[in-house]
């Protein structure tokens, strides 16, 4: 028998004192987004250390959906890109600190080929043998005059941009990015990780055994001038989702609600297994954002803002980008301001609550303006009447009165995201926007941590299955959409949390061919 949802009004508190660590993303979510993939953010997670609170973790994950195999094609440290963590205190959206990522390829210029050049240089084919460096430089922007980077402080009508009302401090330049894991004959010929041996040897272990580990990886990890560190380079993507049903039209399979024979047989597949994306990860001291300490450390108080961050990132270029021959690795040039062109903090907010006219909007503009521009999306949430037009609500017994009340408007969604807390629903202070209170374990949604599940390849919480849950049926624990719940790999349990690439040759996906495809595809038994 199908679970009837009964209990469906308004289960904010229940989302807000249970504590859900979870798990949930934006891959190429708007229209804008599908040619820029350098600026599609997909996942942004910010936390501080258990216990001592004295570290903040962040991480932007960002060009996803890279298949491991596609070499030459592969991920590239995005040149001319600004890849930036917001954090503003209490009640406020305005920006106290921005860190920024700017990351940088470097390619050397040589001659034509001829019959007597050594291996190596920009004539190879294939990017690791060409000598190419991947870099980047870590800053951190604090504003003047104890203000916020949003106010003109010094009255010069700049307000955030490179002038006087900022300083701006390098905390790392010129690091090295995390290479490509592209696979065994890379990792001794390249990398440097173990004797090679050639085809001439007819010993096969230079081509089948791969050495590309996580003591390789840890060797990416830089510190940072404020006693922090960071790391940057192609991850497993850590994201899980069934999104072959959901853009089919949320055509789910019956565990994902409760049985019902009308929903399509099991299992649900995670379409991201098997691919990797971009990510930034940042360790940053708390002394960093509260030099006098977080305000009563260890201790909640509910009615209180004084210990909140509120924490999004943005990616930025040149407005302007010509078509430029002499640059080798992009072929273009920038010029004019920078703008913004991506950001993404909680999970499916663009995706799941933004109409699809609108999305660009949302990617295109600040947290601070949320409740002007999208405001409307979040009180009267469209995925409702989706849900009941496809028969779902009539199948798990919800009464007609029920779902009248889960259109709209729902102040419970906005309650749960400002964590309860005395926060105005107003532009400035309510928006999307990842609030954690620093004075106590991140747990979501205060805070978004990677990993930390029951088992090393699990998140805590489905954050997929609570967020639709919230949306649909008004209560994060209704067991919709739950989907894959493990990841295709295991998470780290220390710094920078994010499993290792997957390898480009035996990893990945492929075929044979045999037999080929049918269209339309057969049933599933």
């Amino acid at each position: 028998m199908p679970k009837p949802l009964l209990q469906v009004l308004f289960a904010t508190a229940l989302f807000t004192a249970t504590g859900l660590t979870a798990h949930g993303s934006s891959h190429r979510e708007a229209l804008a987004i599908l040619n820029e993939p350098c600026a599609d953010n997909t996942d942004t997670y910010a936390w501080v250390s258990p216990g001592s609170h004295d570290k903040l973790y962040l991480i932007m994950n960002f060009n996803p959906l890279h298949e491991p195999g596609q070499g030459n094609q592969g991920l590239r440290a995005c040149n001319g890109y600004r890849y930036e963590f917001h954090i503003g205190i209490g009640a406020s959206l305005k920006d106290k600190l921005v860190y920024r990522v700017e990351f940088k390829n470097t390619l050397t210029p040589e001659a034509p080929p001829s019959s007597t050049d050594a291996l190596g240089g920009g004539n190879e084919l294939l990017w690791q043998l060409t000598g190419g460096a991947e870099t980047m430089t870590v800053s951190r922007t604090v504003p003047l005059k104890g203000g916020n980077l949003d106010d003109d402080s010094d009255g010069d009508g700049d307000l955030d941009g490179d002038g006087f009302d900022r300083r701006v401090v390098v905390l790392g330049k010129d690091l090295p990015v995390l290479p490509n894991n592209h696979g065994p004959q890379t990792d001794r010929l390249v990398y440097g990780l173990g004797a090679f041996a050639g085809y001439d040897s007819g010993d096969p272990t230079s081509r089948e055994v791969g050495l590309y580990d996580q003591a390789f990886v840890d060797t990416f990890i830089h510190p940072l001038g404020n006693g922090g560190r960071v790391i940057a380079g192609q991850f497993d993507d850590p994201y899980q989702l069934d999104e072959k049903g959901i853009f089919d039209l949320v055509n789910l399979n019956t565990d994902d609600l409760g049985g019902i024979p009308g929903a399509r047989r099991p299992p649900g597949k995670d379409v991201f297994t098997g691919f990797n994306l971009f990510s930034i990860a940042l360790e940053i001291p708390i002394s960093d954002i509260f030099p006098q300490g977080i305000p009563h450390n260890g201790v909640l108080k509910a009615d209180s803002t004084d210990s909140l961050l509120r924490v999004w990132s943005s990616i930025s270029r040149q407005r302007m980008q010509s078509v430029d021959p002499s640059n080798i690795i992009t072929g273009l040039k920038g010029s004019g301001a920078f703008v913004q062109v991506g950001r993404n903090a909680l999970p499916l907010f663009n995706a799941g609550l933004v109409g699809t006219q609108r999305q660009t909007r949302y990617l295109r503009s600040s947290p601070l303006k949320d409740v002007t521009n999208f405001g409307a999306d979040i009180l009267f949430p469209v995925l409702v009447r989706d849900a009941e037009a496809l028969g779902i609500y009539k199948a798990l017994g919800v009464p007609a009165g029920t779902v009248t009340t889960l259109k709209g408007p729902r102040t419970d969604i906005i309650n749960a995201i400002n964590l309860g807390r005395p926060i105005p629903v107003a532009d400035g202070f309510t928006g999307d926007v990842i609030t954690l209170d620093a004075a106590i374990d991140s747990s979501f949604p205060n805070g978004r941590r990677l990993g930390g599940g029951a088992a090393p390849n699990r998140n805590q919480v489905n954050v997929n299955s609570v967020l639709i849950g919230l949306i649909v049926a008004g209560n994060p624990a209704a067991g919709l959409a739950k989907g894959i719940e493990v990841n295709d790999k295991d998470y780290l349990d220390r710094f920078p949390f994010l499993a290792p690439a997957h390898q480009g040759l035996y990893q990945g996906h492929g075929g044979i061919n045999v037999p080929t495809e049918q269209t339309p595809p057969p049933p599933t038994p």
